[in-house]
């Protein structure tokens, strides 16, 4: 990789991001520095760019500002629900990165495996600060991508012990649950999804919109002192029922709207944003007891910090190509 000088951007594809070896561990220290400045004032993002592309089939834009490092980045994807029918992805993002000096853009980037571990982390994150201490046993409500990538980095930061799976195909249920058990845990699938929320710590939900599982969860289900990650922007779950998280927070407040036509299944009111949590001006948890929620909508402000950290690897290790402006 050579580069040509201010005249040139680096591009970075899928195979590109892997090799930069960007560890989980370093991407969490990097989203939590980025919510500390969103705490601070040092940090910004705006609402989603929504545009409807014809039925189900929509495209969706956003991103994120910060100070130090000087970066901004907007993330472009489709949502083509059809896609598994011709064995694509549903979600195929790509980042784009500018330098916050000058508002140059320096890389594009693949932004599949991006969009998977930041929002696995947001998730840790939040359950670093709300989810009881010593959690053990997890539950998770579809078994796809976003759950693979929840139970990889869960089951490396936590003391997980027991995994409970739960999909709309019992067979989906099963592979996971395997996979589970072949990285050291004791897990098992179930038809129901009440199973995989019952005497957990923590629950991951991840139904994809427009699934029939989509509106079908109650928050009554769940436990005492039990932590929930909604990744499905709280449309896995009953509306009126949300109501009974005893403490909700949001990963953005611009991105999550609530309400009637919000971007999020959710009335609302939210105790803190999770910038508040990190920050330490708001507490995630404060009894045992607490049913603990939060529902977000992936922060662009995420996305850019772990843009960041791969550009970084990238000119480091001299892995991408160069493309002329």
């Amino acid at each position: 990789m050579t580069s040509t000088g201010p005249d040139s951007l680096l591009y970075l594809s899928r195979a590109d991001v892997a090799a930069c070896g960007v560890t989980p561990e370093a991407l969490e220290d990097g989203l939590t520095q980025a919510f500390q400045r969103r705490a601070a004032g040092r940090a910004w993002s705006h609402r989603k760019v929504t545009i409807p592309a014809g039925g189900r089939n929509v495209f969706r834009g956003k991103g994120g500002v910060m100070d130090e490092p000087a970066f901004g980045a907007f993330k472009w994807f489709g949502y083509f629900p059809g896609n598994e029918r011709a064995g694509l992805p549903d979600f195929m993002p790509t980042i784009l990165l500018s330098e916050a000096t000058t508002g140059q853009l320096v890389a594009i980037i693949d932004g599949i495996w991006i969009s998977e571990i930041r929002t696995a982390l947001i998730s840790l994150i939040a359950a670093r600060h709300m989810a009881r201490p010593g959690s053990r046993r997890i539950g998770f409500l579809a078994c796809g991508a976003q759950a693979r990538s929840h139970l990889a980095v869960f089951s490396k930061a936590l003391p997980l012990t027991e995994v409970v799976a739960y999909s709309r195909r019992i067979e989906t249920a099963e592979a996971f649950a395997r996979g589970a058990r072949e990285a050291g845990l004791d897990a098992r699938a179930v038809t129901d999804p009440r199973e995989a929320i019952a005497g957990c710590d923590i629950v991951v939900s991840s139904i994809p919109h427009g699934a029939t599982a989509t509106g079908q969860l109650d928050a009554g289900w769940v436990d005492p002192g039990t932590f929930v990650a909604s990744v499905d922007l709280g449309f896995g779950w009953r509306r009126d029922s949300l109501a009974a998280f005893d403490r909700t927070v949001t990963d953005d407040h611009e991105q999550s709207t609530t309400g009637p036509g919000g971007t999020l299944n959710y009335d609302g009111p939210f105790f803190a944003e999770l910038s508040e949590l990190v920050a330490g001006a708001k507490p995630g948890r404060e009894s045992s007891a607490e049913r603990n929620a939060l529902i977000f909508s992936g922060t662009g402000l995420a996305d850019l910090a772990a843009a960041v950290i791969v550009y970084e690897a990238a000119r480091a290790k001299g892995i991408g190509t160069w493309l002329q402006r």
